[in-house]
């Protein structure tokens, strides 16, 4: 593992709730990782967070979430994962074939730098996490609208996948309706212009349901949230999952897949609740 202190952004200041200097950010590159490093001017002294994006995303995805967590104290480090952000690309054709569960290497790279820690991700993020936990017993794993495994028995999403090709961002319209449903147009625009192209391997496991996970290895407390109106990973799935984990489940209706971490008006709510939950494991 190597970990490069570059900084992109140096010592930038972060205004918490009271309007004052709450964290600063940074980004260090770990394997040619980027991580989006916000770190609380007074810790609480639990163990950090590391933050997983979904496909087509990036560390951006996590932009209000992260703040506001390390505005409660919290150690939060926002990976890109490769080919995504400011992370390194691989050969694209290597990068075409990427699956969900190889998004374990960049979460291994980053973890081993913590003696404990917890996994928070979104999407195909949040697969990724529960499966690494599996792997790396972290402090507690948060699912965020989650690409379920195959075990939860989901229906497929049949969208065209090209295997040989990258997975393209979709036209507006339909990314709108997969990703910031309740947003308004001019709200999703704002997002929509940031995503980029996907492993199609990663999108068909996504759509497919493809991925085993071996549940009966998640030992660590699990927190699954569900969007009402997401088409993506439809709530009934991500409860499904809970079940099967022993985890707890929320569901907040009327707010889509990647509106959770993002709406103007609606991530706070979500991120209080889950905020509070992680406090207290």
């Amino acid at each position: 593992m190597r970990i490069s202190r570059r900084l992109f952004i140096a010592g930038a200041a972060g205004v918490g709730v009271l309007g004052v200097s709450a964290f600063t950010t940074s980004v260090y590159m770990v394997d040619g990782i980027a991580v989006h490093r916000y770190q609380p001017t007074t810790s609480n002294g639990k163990p950090p967070i590391i933050m997983i994006h979904g496909g087509a995303h990036a560390a951006w995805v996590w932009e209000r979430w992260a703040p506001y967590f390390a505005d409660q104290g919290w150690d939060c480090h926002v990976i890109d994962w490769y080919n995504h952000g400011l992370s390194t690309a691989l050969p694209t054709s290597d990068f075409i074939q990427r699956g969900i569960t190889d998004l374990h290497r960049e979460v291994l790279s980053v973890s081993r730098q913590f003696f404990s820690f917890h996994l928070m991700g979104h999407s195909m993020g949040a697969l990724a996490a529960l499966r690494s936990s599996t792997l790396l017993y972290p402090s507690s794993v948060t699912l965020i609208s989650p690409v379920v495994p195959s075990q939860v028995g989901a229906a497929v999403i049949p969208i065209p996948v090209d295997l040989t090709q990258l997975y393209p961002v979709p036209p507006f319209a339909t990314a709108k309706s997969m990703f910031y449903s309740t947003m308004t147009d001019t709200e999703a625009q704002t997002h929509y212009a940031r995503l980029q192209p996907e492993s199609s391997q990663a999108v068909w496991e996504a759509t497919r349901w493809t991925v085993s996970v071996n549940l009966a290895a998640v030992t660590a407390p699990v927190l699954a949230v569900g969007a009402g109106s997401d088409t993506l990973t439809p709530p009934q799935y991500v409860q499904t999952l809970a079940n099967l984990v022993g985890g707890t489940y929320l569901l907040y209706q009327n707010i889509g897949h990647s509106d959770v971490l993002l709406k103007a008006s609606g991530w706070q709510q979500v991120a209080t609740d889950v905020e509070n939950w992680l406090d207290a494991v």
